[in-house]
């Protein structure tokens, strides 16, 4: 972790003290410059380094010293700044501070003069060690070496390098296994409802063949309603029920918002009898994966009626023990491990490629024999195999240590063959990987959370010309396409939403983690984590603790993470001890209506602050954070910001993104910030230009009008946000065609950026879509209840939506549509839900050439047999297939499967501005 700790403390010296203008000008600048300059150079080494990953002696040492080093630097030079800062008030005090930072950096040079020394000696004596070949094999050189000698080392060309593992990809082996659950879940006769389960353990494919049953086109045919969940060691049983009530009958994000506490305290209450209900008459099919205890399967198995229809339940997991006890007779699956073609045959489809030069293939053989059939092993070696260059050396460097790591059959010996795959990453991606063990197991992570959590801890590189979220988002990439991390969740054009890790993968980033002292998760531990003593970077709580005794153990910690409830009390007191915390991602609560969190103003050093649940009414004081990036503060109701607040949060000089439930003042803006890219949500009154032209580069804006004074001419105030790329209106009544545009051309003038614009409950009227269709770059349009009631057909007009991809219609009043082809003439996605009264899709929708996929909820089953034909037609014109996608429908019947797929559930994609 050498490299992450040395990259932390080079950004804070650029910080605080490198700057065109630092922050606290100091004489002895000459000594900073040479600290920054001798880690640079160690920096270098580290991403340049070919030292063997099997060689754990002197470069593992010098690397455990380079890290400690570094980041005790990094603490003692932080404490000193929050001393200036907050505490010396004094000329003398000051002094000391200064004086006592003069000798920090003179001690740090010195370190780190020795430490460079000592890691150059390392890798001159390893590269010497190779000889003189072997040391032009590693510059690339390759005119020496005649073609039997180059066959046998690394100067073959490269292997394509197309690890990642598709969703779509098929599953190799267990086709027996696969016919005998397709047979006890559709063939069978038997009409009472059976349990059958998958047994076996971690990584050796048993989520993955489920997933292959549960989305085979004649189980989405037979069974009326499907539901996953995933119960994990920690289960929750009220999580459980609401995350299959919401797959069996979902309700939109939006109505899930505006429900109150109470209507949710009883749905709570009545989980069970609402999931029977939603069941009862049904033919279900519900998917428990990774489920850990018997107690787990009896605390919801009331749930499911037995009404001798068929239904059944396919259960997951590594204990027989529990598989056992949920089965149904004769009904429990044992994984087998793959044979020696199905593993070969899997490390291809892994690969990317199927033939190899003989002495690849050899030892390519040979190291996937030595995986022992476990799949999960077998992707990752592969994956990481894909990503090395072509060379024999560095192939049985592989083997020889998967054959070291692979010891006996149990998870240990599968753990030690995970960490191959983390200590041959590149030095910048290890503490990427390991930081994913603050997340709570099997928890989705939000892309955009995670790369803005990446950027505010400091250890990603600084690139030119760009962005710490790009740069983060170019990492996140890299691991997804090493296969240690995949994703859960994409947007209609395939970008990444979230983000999952496997278990036993988190496993290993605990592990590593806390072996680097970079992470303490406070779980079910018998031994309490305040009794360890450790002083680590990262405070992860998964589950409920008492905040109190961290003071004691944990007060240099950087960054605390706690999805749960911590009362925000308790956290008044901890926050005082905690002064080099950056990161703080937290949910609270109180007993009270009202409360005053002002001990967030000496945390000096915060990058990223998210509260969540925070009390309906607060104030929140806070100290000028010159390094805030992220500020998230959102309420169980309403959470509002005022002037006091504002004028604070206006002077962050380095804020990107804010994220308030309701913004009503932003204070007197004086500077142009030129780093604020996205707000929500800003009081539409705020819509002016003097703001606007005061944050030329926001890129995400959020419009709240639930006070709007109708005052609708700041509308064509946006006309000043020229880098805007989406807009997101909610409660703000317009009606386009009635406001003064002053001359302004939507067809270049007017937010000529725009690609994603969403509007909800803004009783709008479709003649307005007249103008937004001429929005040049427009990609995403939302209308959701967005129409005016009385307004019921629409008319698209011949010149709009010339760049229009995704289409989404919810509208329980639209009834008739007068669309051609042209009218969208780029359109891939159109979803209409709750559509109550449409009578049709138009068939003009056929001709669109580009048109993937028609999503279907809550809609009329004429609006379905219109889908069908455009489905049908489309197939006729262009030999493609059209995806349609249906979840609930307003009238029951049978449906005809067309040509091409219909996919009874899918899930809704987020699609607000809230960042964390």
């Amino acid at each position: 972790m050498a490299y992450a700790a040395v990259t932390s403390l080079m950004g804070t010296l650029s910080l605080h003290f490198l700057q065109p203008q630092p922050r606290l000008p100091i004489q002895y600048k000459q000594q900073i410059v040479s600290l920054h300059g001798n880690l640079g150079f160690i920096q270098e080494i580290f991403e340049k380094s070919e030292i063997a990953y099997d060689d754990v002696g002197a470069m593992k040492d010098v690397e455990a010293e380079i890290r400690d080093a570094a980041f005790e630097a990094e603490e003692r030079i932080e404490l000193e700044l929050t001393t200036i800062y907050l505490e010396a008030k004094g000329w003398t005090k000051r002094l000391a501070c200064l004086l006592r930072l003069h000798g920090i950096f003179k001690q740090a040079v010195k370190q780190t003069d020795y430490l460079k020394k000592k890691l150059i000696k390392i890798t001159s004596e390893k590269q010497l060690a190779k000889g003189p070949s072997q040391r032009g094999l590693l510059h690339g050189s390759t005119s020496s070496q005649p073609d039997l000698e180059r066959e046998n080392n690394i100067t073959v060309s490269k292997f394509l390098k197309n690890a990642s593992i598709k969703s779509d990809s098929g599953m190799v082996g267990c086709n027996e296994e696969f016919e005998t659950i397709m047979d006890q879940l559709i063939r069978q006769s038997a009409q009472q409802l059976q349990v059958v389960s998958i047994v076996g353990m971690g990584g050796i494919g048993k989520t993955t063949l489920a997933r292959k049953v549960y989305e085979d086109s004649s189980i989405t045919f037979h069974f009326d309603k499907r539901a996953w969940v995933t119960v994990s060691q920690e289960y929750n049983k009220e999580q459980m029920l609401q995350c299959l009530i919401g797959c069996v009958n979902a309700t939109s994000r939006d109505e899930l918002h505006e429900q109150s506490n109470e209507f949710h305290e009883q749905r709570q209450r009545n989980s069970k009898e609402n999931l029977r209900k939603h069941l009862m008459g049904q033919r279900y099919l519900i998917v428990m994966d990774d489920i850990w205890s018997t107690t787990a399967w009896d605390s919801v198995q009331g749930c499911f009626p037995n009404d001798n229809n068929g239904s059944r339940i396919l259960l997951t997991s590594r204990l027989k023990m529990v598989a056992e006890y949920a089965s149904s007779s004769n009904s429990t699956i044992n994984m087998p491990f793959l044979d020696a073609n199905e593993s070969w045959n899997l490390f291809c489809n892994v690969f990317g490629q199927t033939e190899f030069l003989s002495v690849f293939e050899q030892i390519g053989r040979d190291i996937v024999k030595k995986c022992n059939g476990l799949p999960l092993a077998i992707t990752l070696v592969a994956s990481l195999l894909s990503k090395i260059e072509a060379a024999t050396e560095k192939w049985n460097n592989v083997a020889k240590n998967v054959s070291r790591y692979v010891i006996g059959d149990s998870n240990d010996a599968c753990l030690r063959i995970l960490y191959l795959s983390y200590d041959q990453l590149p030095h910048h991606l290890k503490a990427c990987f390991l930081y994913f063990g603050v997340f709570p197991e099997d928890y989705e992570i939000h892309v955009k959370k995670l790369v803005r959590l990446w950027a505010a801890e400091g250890f990603l590189r600084a690139v030119d010309h760009r962005n710490m979220e790009e740069v983060a988002m170019e990492c996140l990439q890299d691991l997804v396409d090493r296969s240690l991390v995949f994703v859960s969740k994409q947007s209609y054009n395939g970008k990444m939403k979230a983000i999952r890790i496997h278990d036993l993968l988190r496993d290993l980033c605990l592990r590593e983690a806390r072996h680097e002292n970079l992470l303490n998760a406070i779980e079910d531990e018998k031994l309490p984590f305040y009794k360890k003593k450790i002083s680590c970077r990262w405070i992860s709580a998964t589950s409920g603790f008492d905040l109190f005794p961290l003071t004691n153990c944990f007060h240099k910690s950087h960054s605390l993470h706690s999805p749960n409830s911590c009362d925000s009390v308790n956290v008044e007191c901890l926050f005082p001890h905690f002064k080099l915390l950056r990161v703080v991602d937290i949910k609270c609560t109180s007993s009270y209506g009202y409360e005053v969190l002002n001990v967030v103003a000496n945390l000096i050093h915060l990058r990223y602050l998210a509260l969540r649940s925070c009390p309906e009414y607060f104030d929140l004081e806070l100290f000028e954070h010159l390094n805030m990036q992220s500020f998230i503060v959102c309420g169980a109701h309403t959470t509002t910001l005022g002037s006091s607040e504002a004028s604070g949060v206006l002077k962050m000089p380095l804020l990107r993104n804010l994220c308030i439930e309701r913004i009503v003042s932003l204070g007197t803006l004086s500077v142009v910030h030129r780093n604020l890219e996205c707000i929500s949500w800003l009081d539409s009154k705020l819509c002016t230009k003097d703001l606007f032209t005061r944050i030329p580069n926001l890129k995400k804006l959020g419009i709240d009008g639930t006070y709007c004074e109708n005052d609708l001419g700041r509308f064509y105030d946006f006309v000043h946000l020229r880098h805007l790329e989406e807009l997101s209106i909610r409660k703000w009544h317009i009606n386009l065609n009635s406001i003064p545009c002053s001359g302004i051309s939507w067809a270049t003038s007017f937010l000529p950026n725009l690609k994603k614009l969403k509007f909800f409950k803004t009783n709008l009227a479709w003649s307005d879509m007249r103008l937004i269709g001429m929005l040049p770059n427009l990609e995403v349009l939302k209308l959701k209840r967005a129409i005016a009631s009385e307004d019921r057909m629409w008319e698209p007009s011949e010149e709009g939506f010339r760049q229009l991809k995704r289409l989404v219609i919810e509208d329980r009043y639209f009834e008739r549509w007068n669309a051609v082809g042209d009218n969208f003439p780029v359109l891939e996605c159109l979803e209409l839900s709750y559509c109550k009264f449409l009578q049709e899709i138009p068939s003009g929708f056929a001709d669109i050439t580009t048109l993937a996929l028609i999503k279907l909820n809550w809609c009329r089953k004429c609006v379905l047999a219109c889908a069908k034909l455009i489905q049908e037609e489309y197939y006729n014109n262009y030999g493609n297939s059209l995806l349609v996608r249906v979840e609930n429908m307003y009238y029951d019947g049978t449906y005809i499967q067309p040509r091409g797929r219909i996919i009874l559930d899918v899930e809704e994609e987020s699609d607000d501005l809230w960042v964390d």
